[in-house]
């Protein structure tokens, strides 16, 4: 799963604010063990948000980031379990998440190992990353590019990071201030075609 860099228009669609928490950073052997949708309007008020813990059918990995034990996902249903309402929520909109590409290489990687009876970003054809728009249409703030650095600097709430429903939220406020920052004429291009590499 990858991320191509080539324009697609907003047109008007939903947009789907996706974060994932992960037992690592390698999406080849590490796991999801969180995802939050944070589903906004056109304009990128909030309309509704959903999250769910996963077990990765592992430790639950870099604990001291995400804050999530072992003890928490005792009864946490698979990736399988959750793929279905986690298409549902996608399909039709324009996907969104800071550093978009790491959350969809993630999602492919658990799609790839669930073979082709699911597949959640089958029916998402575009993607926002607040990441690249930011850079595009901000100045750099002092503390970097991170989630956090810049909501501190739109004066978005980030209370609790590194929480896949937490940080959704934050992404969520960050997509609606640039969008606001977006000149009428730019709005069309922003999002990135995503395309499926099996």
């Amino acid at each position: 799963m990858r991320v191509r860099r080539w324009g697609a228009p907003l047109d008007g669609r939903p947009f789907a604010v996706l974060d994932v928490e992960t037992t690592g950073l390698d999406p080849e052997v590490d796991r999801v063990i969180e995802m939050a949708v944070v589903t906004t309007d056109a304009q990128g008020r909030i309309t509704d948000e959903w999250s769910t813990l996963l077990d990765p059918g592992r430790d639950a990995g870099a604990t001291h980031v995400h804050g999530i034990a072992d003890g928490d996902l005792v009864d946490a249903a698979a990736f399988v379990d959750r793929a279905p309402e986690l298409a549902d929520r996608l399909a039709g909109t324009i996907l969104v998440a800071h550093n978009l590409a790491f959350d969809v290489a993630f999602l492919g990687s658990e799609e790839g190992r669930l073979g082709d009876d699911v597949a959640p970003l089958a029916g998402v054809d575009a993607g926002l990353c607040t990441l690249e728009l930011s850079r595009r249409l901000l100045r750099r703030p002092a503390q970097g590019w991170s989630l956090g650095a810049l909501c501190a600097e739109v004066g978005v709430p980030l209370l609790g990071p590194h929480r896949a429903l937490v940080d959704a939220r934050a992404t969520a406020g960050l997509l609606g201030v640039l969008l606001a920052e977006v000149p009428g004429g730019r709005s069309r291009p922003l999002a990135r075609r995503l395309t499926v590499r099996r």
